[in-house]
């Protein structure tokens, strides 16, 4: 009896160790799942955090390529714009290159007339063939005009010159008596008899103050006073006209003129 006793308390020692044990195990087992659980938590707040900082900086980057963007957008649209006004520039320049080059071949033309050798003395233009039947009594302000025109085309400037003055003379109202006018200088010009010229220019300034033909007379003037060897008047009168008459094509031909003439800005040597 005593013997069974013994065993039996045996055997409950054995189970409450067995017991003991288990419930170690367990509670180590649950303390090791915790542990992992928190490793695993913690790994996720540091990916989390990375995310959070991988976004920060994509939406920085985003932003500076915005940015770089819109600058572009402007610098695009300026040179949009430059090209523009760069292009009406080019047009204006070559319209005004067209422009200066008529008037250079119009000045050389002058200039070659002026290089041809001044007669000795020159008298009244007198024709060398038979002139042109002069218009009759009746003939009116144009057919006078037309006439005098083909007599200094056919360069029967004494001709031409006595018919013009018989328009001016018969007609001074007449819009054509100013043209006539300026044509009388125009022969004594071809013939470079400069002084009559001058005089009869002069006539178109003092006679038709408001005639269409003073800008070219202005700057026939000029001519004049050039091929007379009178610069300083010369200059004097195409400043005038430039200033007086500044869009007439005589202008523009006296400003070359002017700019051809301008002394040297060069120290001597």
């Amino acid at each position: 009896m005593s013997s069974f006793r013994h065993r039996n308390m045996r055997a409950r020692a054995h189970r409450a160790l067995v017991i003991a044990f288990i419930v170690s195990a367990a509670s180590g087992c649950a303390s090791g799942q915790r542990a992992q659980r928190e490793r695993e938590v913690a790994t996720l707040r540091t990916q989390v955090e990375e995310l959070k900082a991988g976004q920060q900086q994509s939406a920085r980057e985003l932003g500076r390529l915005t940015g770089e963007i819109k600058a572009l957008d402007a610098q695009s649209a300026f040179l949009v714009a430059e090209t523009k006004s760069m292009s009406e520039s080019f047009a204006r320049v070559r319209t005004s290159l067209e422009d200066s080059g008529k008037a250079i071949r119009e000045l050389q033309s002058s200039v070659e007339e002026l290089r041809k050798p001044a007669p000795a003395a020159v008298p009244p233009p007198a024709p060398t063939r038979p002139p042109p039947p002069s218009p009759a009594a009746d003939a009116s302000p144009e057919q006078i005009f037309a006439a005098a025109m083909a007599s200094f085309q056919a360069e029967e400037h004494g001709q031409a010159v006595l018919e013009w003055n018989e328009l001016t003379k018969r007609f001074p109202e007449d819009p054509l008596a100013s043209n006539a006018q300026y044509w009388i200088g125009e022969a004594y010009y071809r013939q470079r008899d400069f002084p009559q010229a001058l005089v009869e220019f002069r006539k178109v300034i003092d006679g038709y103050p408001k005639s269409s033909q003073v800008p070219e007379t202005l700057l026939k003037i000029g001519l004049c006073h050039r091929a007379l060897k009178d610069a300083a008047r010369a200059r004097e009168t195409w400043e005038q006209l430039a200033k007086d008459y500044p869009g007439s094509n005589a202008a523009l031909q006296a400003r070359s003129l002017l700019s051809a003439s301008a002394p040297s800005s060069r120290p001597a040597r």
